[in-house]
Parts: structure tokens; sequence; C-alpha cells
């Protein structure tokens, strides 16, 4: 696939550039984030970072699901698997996160929808899905797609 070694050889040329050709040690985790990310994000919204590993979408994006990985752990949230923990609630920061991921997915979902409405969208799922006359899908079940 053409955008996947794209992006690989972008992350690459990046790494060589920021370590200053090999004189400087850089953590490679961060343009791992950006490869993994800008390659789901193109399959599923045909949209890339365009930013280098400090853009802040990126940035945001790596955070909250990061964090909601965390939530979703079954050491680290008892009142998932014991429901009389549920009465009690000593977490609201699920809540946060889950309102700062909707917000980036809506914002990733309206890029989409412009760009089909303008005629330049890439080919991508969730665009195959907006642009099928049979699928009548809301915005959350678009989103819902490609989590």
């Amino acid at each position: 696939m053409p955008f996947i070694d794209y992006e690989a050889t972008r992350s690459i040329k990046e790494m060589l550039l920021d370590s200053k050709g090999g004189t400087i040690d850089v953590d490679p985790t961060r343009y791992f984030q950006r490869y993994a990310l800008s390659t789901s994000l193109t399959l599923a919204y045909g949209i890339k970072i365009q930013g280098n590993v400090d853009d802040e979408m990126l940035k945001e994006i790596t955070h909250v699901e990061r964090e909601i990985s965390n939530f979703r752990s079954t050491s680290n949230n008892w009142q998932d698997y014991i429901p009389l923990m549920r009465i009690w609630p000593s977490n609201t920061k699920p809540l946060e996160y889950k309102k700062r991921r909707g917000d980036y997915m809506k914002q990733l979902l309206g890029m989409l929808k412009e760009r089909v409405a303008n005629g330049t969208d890439k080919p991508c799922i969730v665009g195959n899905i907006l642009k099928d006359p049979d699928a009548k899908l809301s915005d959350g079940e678009c989103n819902a797609v490609t989590i």
C-alpha cells in the first residue's frame, strides 16, 4: 500500500533529521505513534496527520486513547467487573475522556464530510459508508465503525 510506504519513509526521515543523522538520541515511540495513527486515520477517514511528532491532534488522540485503555483495564476499573461497586462512583475522569474523544471524532468526521462534499476526499472506510445510498448510519454509528 503506497500510504504505508509513505508513512514509514516519513517517520524514518524525520527520526534521522531529529537525531541529526544519528548523533543525538531520540525516543522512537512518538514516531511510531504518528505512523500508526496516521495510517489508521488514512484507512478510516482518508486524513493524514500533517504535522511532525509534536502535532497537537496527534498528542491529544494518543493521550486520550491511552487513558481510555487504562480505564478499560481489568486491574484499573473494578466497577466494570463488580456491579455492586457501580453504586459508588469513584472516578469521573472516564466521562471527561469520553467527551474529549467525542470532540476529535466529530472533528475528523466533519473534515471528511467537507471533503466528500467538495469531491476532494480520498478513498476510505467511513467515506465509502457516507457515499453509500443504502447505508443510513448516524454520525455516531459512522465513528463507531472506526473504533
